[in-house]
Parts: C-alpha cells; structure tokens; sequence
C-alpha cells in the first residue's frame, strides 16, 4: 500500500508541475510580442547613413584662399596632393628627393600637426625676420632625426607646421622649408 500511495504522490506532482509550466509558457506567449514579418519591397534599399570625409582633395594650392592665406609646396617637389580638412586646415602631401612631407597651416592656436609622436627633449628654433614681422621656427627631431621631425611657428593668427617621417636633422629640413617659408610669409614685400 505504502508503494501505491508514493506512486501516486509522484504522479500527481508531475502532473501538477507539468501544467504550471505550460500555463507559464501560455502566459509567456500571450505577452511576447507578435513578430511579423513582411518583406521588404526590393525597389527601394534601406538609407545607410554615411560619415563624411573630413579630407576635401583640391586642385592646388590657389583654393586655400578661402582660407585666408596660401600654402605652396617645394617648387622642386616631385609630387604634391592638396587637400583641405574640416574646412579649415590646409594641407599639402609632397615628396622631394625620395622623402614625403607634410605641409599644414590653419586660422587656429590648435595644434594641426597631426603628429603624434615623442619628440626629442631640446627642440632647435631658427628666427626669421620680414618687413613687420618676425617668425621662430621651432624644429623638433624624433629620435635624434631617425624617425622624422616637425617644426612649427604662427604669423599672426595662422598656425603653420611642417613634418616629414622620414630621417632628417636640422639641416636638412631647414634646406627644404626655407624656400617654402620665403615664398608663403611676406618676405616678397623687402625682397621680391
């Protein structure tokens, strides 16, 4: 009798748990959301929504006007793309003698270089002096000049910065940015 009355005890705890799980699913189901699924009409795609470029390619450097001042690269410069950046930097890509350079300037006190390496603890400058005017250039190598320099310096309210990865020393990069600088500061004005 004792084994009779355990069976039945068991059955019927099955039997209950059994239900309470299928009245939970029930219930689950009647408060799920109802999927349909339509198909999508194949004339028109989904919009994609795109990021735009902040690198505007340019002709050259007479559409950095807008800007408000004019970049030139190295007038012996084997190649040279021009670009401007968020509408307010410009920039010129250009290569000399096998190596690239970078050729930045922008209305700004921000820094536009883009370079974001560990420069070498002394930087070098060099003065140069126009009619009103006076302009440091401050040159910072990259391991001694192995890795690059940047050198930087402002005229009034532009900011200009010049970089190469490629190696270099205070020489060198001062022989390729001085016929840049003496034709896009106003030097012209005293020595034309």
């Amino acid at each position: 009798m004792k084994k009779i009355f355990s069976i039945v005890i068991a059955l019927v705890l099955i039997f209950a748990f059994g239900s309470c799980k299928k009245l939970a699913d029930e219930q689950a189901q009647a408060t799920a959301p109802v999927e349909t699924v339509t198909a999508a009409p194949e004339a028109t795609p989904e919009p994609q929504v795109e990021i735009p470029n902040p690198i505007v390619e340019v002709e050259g450097a007479a559409d950095f006007s807008d800007l408000g001042f004019i970049i030139t690269p190295h007038q012996q410069a084997d190649t040279a793309s021009y670009s401007i950046i968020s509408g307010t930097i410009a920039q010129i890509n250009f290569t000399l003698n096998h190596k690239s350079y970078t050729y930045r300037a922008a209305v700004t006190t921000e820094d536009i270089s883009g370079v974001y390496e560990t420069f070498d603890p002394l930087p070098q400058s060099l003065d140069l002096e126009g009619p009103g005017f006076m302009v440091s250039l401050v040159i910072q190598t990259i391991d001694g000049g192995k890795q690059g320099a940047l050198v930087e310096w402002e005229l009034e309210d532009v900011r200009y910065s010049f970089y190469t990865p490629d190696p270099t020393d205070f020489e060198d990069i001062t022989d390729v940015l001085l016929p840049i600088v003496y034709n896009d500061l106003p030097f012209a004005v005293c020595c034309g």
